[in-house]
């Protein structure tokens, strides 16, 4: 692409464009409820526009915040004011190159929202950043070419220290994602995906490092492609937990060219649990295979000692492979009351029980059994892995690949409930850990990406 040219929208892209394009990022959301951002113009001289202002140019290593008003958004400096306005951008009067650390800094960012692992940070971003005034807080967007987006990308869902094939095949799958564009996320808000783990986590230059640079400028343009000649939706997760899931069992609908997925070498024992069912549930969970399968996911191949160099900024260290969590019905019962509206009223917890399993041994429905402060009996269903996990846990369960353990007393009563489980995420598509494996134990790009989505190929849709 000329440089004077003006990129593509994402929206208007097609494979036939045979051209990068752009994407609007939303990196702090109006629910995040910010009314005051601090700036720093790192790296030369930025253009300022506002809709109701006029433009000015701010030098490099200015200092600046823009606040939300009651009369709109206004931007300070320490020489200046600028507003009141609906919206403010910030365009780098050059373009500033991918390395680490480059860019506009922007401090205190969410990241995590919602989950455990929730978390603030200053973030370095590349392209311009946009300022919309809305009801409940500033909305700032990062417009930027795709391909620095996901050099930001690939050293946010992972770390940089990864291996180079590793994250080469990390940035095939987000690039098709991405311009894939059949989830509808963010349809009412001013950009085209969030920066968080509701589409794909971006945190800029921060992480940034020559492999993961290499990694992007290496396989830029190239994507899957599913078996309808489309770019494929290539969903991804942290774990597997040994078998990945079919997307109907998560988003209730088949996608083309993903498939479940046995996350090992031939000849492995996770072979034999395939599809996982209650029958062979807690062999697949707690079976004496685990002390020697080579599932790429699995401890074994990337020790949890070992982990914490390759895990995102904002990820926390842990076994995701097999995990436990343990609740007393007290602390169940007040979980369901703070998550669950329609338990509000909850007396007594009476059965927890999963009713639909996906291949992977993910629950996408599981039903709940209780008596009310009226002393009626009361059942409510969770109908999704998702709000499954929401519910089941004070931050966010690591997976609905559980096996429920409840122990009662003499009175019948339940005691206490066991969920051994298995993965991180919902499972379909890439095993970000298990691609990982695959790349310690020195699989290049295309076994990684053919592993994980075997109906798929590979093609360059942009030079």
């Amino acid at each position: 692409m000329n440089i004077t040219e003006e990129p593509i929208d994402i929206h208007q892209w097609t494979p036939a464009s045979r051209a990068e394009p752009s994407v609007r990022i939303g990196v702090i959301l109006e629910s995040d409820q910010v009314d005051r951002i601090h700036v720093v113009l790192q790296d030369g001289a930025c253009r300022v526009t506002g809709n109701h202002t006029d433009d000015v140019t701010l030098p490099s290593c200015t200092d600046l915040t823009v606040e939300r008003t009651d009369e709109g958004l206004i931007l300070h400096t320490a020489e200046d004011t600028l507003g009141p306005t609906d919206r403010l951008r910030i365009d780098p009067q050059e373009k500033i190159d991918a390395a680490r650390g480059a860019g506009i800094l922007v401090r205190d960012i969410v990241a995590g929202r919602g989950f455990h692992w929730q978390k603030n940070a200053d973030q370095t971003l590349q392209g311009s950043l946009e300022f919309v005034n809305a009801p409940g807080g500033i909305v700032m967007v990062n417009d930027i070419l795709l391909e620095d987006y996901l050099v930001g990308v690939i050293t946010a869902e992972m770390g940089s220290a990864c291996p180079v094939e590793f994250l080469k095949a990390q940035c095939v799958v987000a690039r098709s994602w991405l311009l894939a564009m059949t989830e509808p996320k963010h349809e009412d808000e001013p950009f085209d995906r969030c920066n968080d783990d509701c589409c794909q986590r971006y945190q800029g230059t921060g992480d940034m490092s020559k492999s993961a640079i290499d990694a992007v400028r290496g396989t830029r343009g190239l994507v899957l492609i599913d078996p309808k000649n489309k770019v494929l939706d290539a969903n991804y997760a942290k774990s597997c937990g040994g078998i990945s899931e079919l997307a109907e069992h998560v988003w209730g609908r088949p996608k083309p060219g993903i498939s479940a997925v046995i996350d090992a070498p031939k000849g492995d024992p996770v072979h034999d649990f395939m599809p996982v069912t209650e029958s062979n549930l807690d062999a697949f969970l707690n079976g004496d295979w685990l002390s020697h399968t080579r599932a790429y996911c699995s401890t074994h191949v990337v020790p949890v000692d070992s982990i914490s160099k390759y895990l995102g900024r904002v990820d926390e260290v842990d076994d995701y492979f097999r995990w436990d969590v343990k609740y007393s019905r007290d602390e169940l019962e007040g979980l369901l009351r703070d998550k669950l509206p329609e338990a509000e009223m909850i007396s007594e917890l009476r059965d927890v029980r999963v009713t639909s399993r996906g291949v992977s041994g993910r629950a996408s429905r599981l039903e709940l059994r209780w008596i009310d402060e009226n002393g009626n009996e009361q059942t409510h269903t969770l109908d999704s892995e998702y709000r499954i996990r929401e519910v089941l846990h004070r931050g966010f369960l690591y997976s609905s690949a559980f096996a429920l353990t409840i122990r009662r007393g003499g009175d019948g009563k339940i005691e206490t409930i066991h969920l051994r489980g298995a993965g991180w995420g919902h499972g379909a598509g890439l095993c970000q850990i298990g691609a990982l494996g695959m790349g310690l134990t020195g699989h290049d790009v295309d076994a990684i990406c053919m592993h994980y989505y075997p109906d798929a190929v590979l093609q360059a849709v942009y030079p």
